[in-house]
């Protein structure tokens, strides 16, 4: 289960959780074990629990949060303005928790407490997927609820493909789930300095540095620009991302305060992206071997000019303290072993 980056890529994902809601014990039994181990079902055979526990855990409109805050200085007595605080999306690696965000909900139409129709059309977040299981003579009530957006897929038990269907759906339910949920943040950042989110050019070096390193989490990252890369083991990769005017600036700053002529020339050719250890990013005359903060470049050709690295040295995030999703799984199991939480698969 790796980084989907068939569209364009997202400034936030991370893998989350499914919840399976059927009043058949035998079915919440075999299901889950039939799907991608990599995938975390959560089950319930009360919709109505199944109900309280995602009202309960608080739905949040954007995972992570916080990251839009008025500015003090408004322009007119009609207008205010509103920031985005990128650099705090990345920082949501930090929470542990973050991997139990809801993003689908498969539910069984035909239950004692509530009909699966209902129970969707109670969910409190509404960017969550909503999957409908159904009988034969379910058709024309999901199809009903399909056309109403109530529901976005709907799968038939007795269908001999009705697994591969369910896998399916749900991989693509939960991409569209941060579509969602990002979709104010994505267009702002189309705004500056990540265009490159939208560029198909970029995106074909995106989807080839996942077809080796198997990314599960994605965050933009800027001061310097590029995206921050973790595999379901918590390795991470930077992928920094620079423009031509992004180099220029580099340069006329650190030939301002007289850089060695070999990091200059570096900086002019585009040869060697700078990521350098200060707090704004730029070259600083009390650096010490600044040229170690130089690393190797390809250049693309997109909407425009690209140059791109991608580092492996990425200590300055202190991983060390980010709990990976393998591990966040095993503990998951291990609560589910010894009955601290309802049956989690």
């Amino acid at each position: 289960m790796t980084l989907n980056v068939q569209g364009d890529i997202q400034p936030f994902h991370f893998p989350t959780t499914t919840v399976l809601v059927d009043d058949h014990e035998e079915y919440l039994d075999v299901v889950p074990l039939l799907l991608d181990p990599m995938l975390r079902v959560r089950t319930y055979s009360s919709p109505r629990q199944a109900l309280a526990t995602l009202g309960n855990n608080g739905s949040r409109p954007v995972p992570g949060g916080g990251w839009l805050y008025r500015w003090k200085d408004r322009p007119s007595d009609t207008q205010e303005l509103v920031a985005l605080d990128i650099d705090s999306i990345h920082r949501v690696v930090y929470d542990p928790e973050r991997f139990a965000e809801v993003s689908v909900v498969v539910v069984d139409q035909v239950m004692p407490e509530m009909d699966g129709i209902t129970f969707c059309k109670r969910l409190p977040n509404p960017h969550v997927g909503k999957i409908l299981l159904t009988g034969r003579a379910d058709d024309a009530t999901a199809i009903e609820a399909f056309n109403a957006g109530i529901i976005d897929r709907f799968i038939r038990k007795n269908d001999p493909a009705a697994i591969d269907k369910l896998q399916t759906a749900i991989v693509e339910l939960q991409r569209r789930y941060f579509d969602r949920a990002s979709a104010f943040v994505a267009e702002t950042l189309a705004l500056g300095n990540f265009r490159f989110l939208r560029d198909p050019a970029f995106r074909e070096v995106l989807q080839g540095i996942t077809a080796t390193f198997q990314p599960v989490e994605c965050y933009v990252h800027c001061n310097p620009t590029g995206l921050l890369l973790l595999d379901a083991w918590g390795i991470g990769r930077f992928l920094l991302v620079q423009t031509d005017e992004d180099l220029r600036a580099h340069y006329e700053i650190a030939a301002d305060l007289g850089a060695p002529p070999s990091l200059l020339e570096a900086l002019r050719g585009g040869e060697a992206l700078p990521w350098f250890p200060s707090r704004d990013g730029f070259y600083h005359k009390s650096l010490e071997n600044p040229e170690a903060s130089l690393y190797p470049s390809t250049a693309i050709s997109g909407e425009q000019w690209y140059y791109y690295a991608l580092i492996d040295h990425v200590e300055r995030f202190r991983l060390q303290h980010v709990k990976s999703y393998r591990s966040w799984l095993r503990e998951q199991d291990l609560n589910a072993s010894i009955g601290h939480v309802p049956k989690l698969i």
